[in-house]
């Protein structure tokens, strides 16, 4: 059952012990667990035959740890006991998205048919089994070893276990195919221009209040089906809560988290001539309005969900892990950083401070 939404003051102080809680589970729990995967993980790039492709699967491992670890963090959202079980489950679901984002930038004849083929990995590795064998059709490189195919049947097994699966099983899979979707397009548009990026997202955006390139950026993150996942750990989990969570996670938080990325790398696409979704923005000063119009947006539909104080404390998370970079501070990011903090929950607070430690001490 869907609980009515607390005041939003009662709320914030809600969210702000969740907040500290998720900053221990972190450092005690989450960071070490993920070290662990990645090694293990990057055992088995090592041996992908294919020197490409054994290189883009280490570069992504090595290069993308701090995505590792924020999907991990959706661990919080898990009963204790199989909490465990389930960080194991996100690293690899990241793992296996952050290779086919490398994978799918390659220049090929048909960029949108290549992604499309790579992310049906990502769609099988939500389903309860089965998968294709041809990833790599419309790709150059081919022999990676059974790298993505260990990566599927991992997945597979992990979701199996947990017993909401098959509630929330719909809603996941849809959340896989979306993002899937949302990368294969954004690709497609950094080789061939926005024009069916557009035209598709607009389909996404109807009747939403959201411009077409902020339902892109949301259906192009991963952190809906993480955040699924998650709950698919409490046995209470059913189809209704997982299509409202998947919702609030992809148009909302999703959104931010690619615009925010894009954000603090907004000097290296800028040199590298890369797709970003912040640009779409007229200027600094609209993107922040927007950007916060989408956090209290989402803050409102988390506020709504079962245990709502730690979903409240994810959507913190996300804004401080961008808010705390270094390029957020530069003057093109500074009205959008002051203005989402002013709409942010007090959560966001501890978050913030702690992370900003953490960058400057190097971890």
């Amino acid at each position: 059952m869907w609980t009515q939404s607390p005041p939003p003051r009662a709320a914030g102080l809600l969210g702000l012990g969740a907040a500290l809680r998720a900053l221990a589970l972190f450092a005690g729990v989450v960071v070490p667990r993920v070290r662990v995967q990645v090694r293990a993980w990057e055992r088995l790039a090592g041996a992908i035959p294919d020197p490409v492709l054994r290189a883009q699967a280490l570069a992504s491992l090595r290069q993308k740890v701090t995505n590792l670890e924020a999907a991990a963090v959706l661990s919080t959202l898990v009963p204790r006991r199989r909490r465990a079980h389930v960080i194991a489950l996100l690293v690899a679901l990241q793992v296996l998205t952050d290779y086919l984002d490398v994978v799918s930038e390659a220049p090929v004849r048909d960029p949108l048919r290549n992604g499309l083929l790579l992310h049906e990995a990502l769609v099988d590795a939500v389903r309860s089994d089965g998968g294709r064998t041809d990833y790599y059709r419309h790709h150059p490189q081919h022999d990676d070893g059974g790298y993505v195919a260990a990566l599927v049947a991992f997945c597979q097994r992990g979701i199996n276990e947990l017993p909401a699966a098959e509630a929330v099983r719909p809603a996941v899979v849809g959340a896989a195919r979306r993002c899937g979707l949302g990368q294969s397009y954004t690709h497609h548009a950094l080789h061939r221009g926005p024009a069916q990026l557009e035209r598709w997202a607009a389909t996404l955006a109807e009747g939403t209040g959201f411009r077409w390139w902020e339902a892109a950026a949301g259906a192009s993150s991963s952190v809906a089906i993480h955040a699924l996942v998650s709950v698919a750990a409490d046995p209470r989990t059913t189809l209704p809560d997982a299509q409202r969570i998947d919702a609030a996670y992809s148009l909302g938080i999703g959104a931010l988290a690619v615009l925010l990325d894009n954000l603090v790398d907004r000097a290296l696409d800028a040199a590298a001539g890369g797709h970003s979704y912040l640009g779409y923005y007229d200027s600094a000063e609209v993107a922040a309005r927007r950007l916060a119009a989408i956090a209290d947006e989402t803050l409102v539909a988390l506020r709504a969900l079962p245990r709502h104080p730690r979903h409240e404390a994810l959507l913190a998370g996300v804004l401080a892990f961008y808010l705390s970079a270094p390029a957020a501070a530069e003057p093109y990011a500074r009205p959008i950083a002051r203005e989402l903090l002013a709409h942010a929950s007090p959560a966001v607070w501890p978050i913030l401070l702690a992370l900003r430690l953490r960058r400057a001490a190097g971890c």
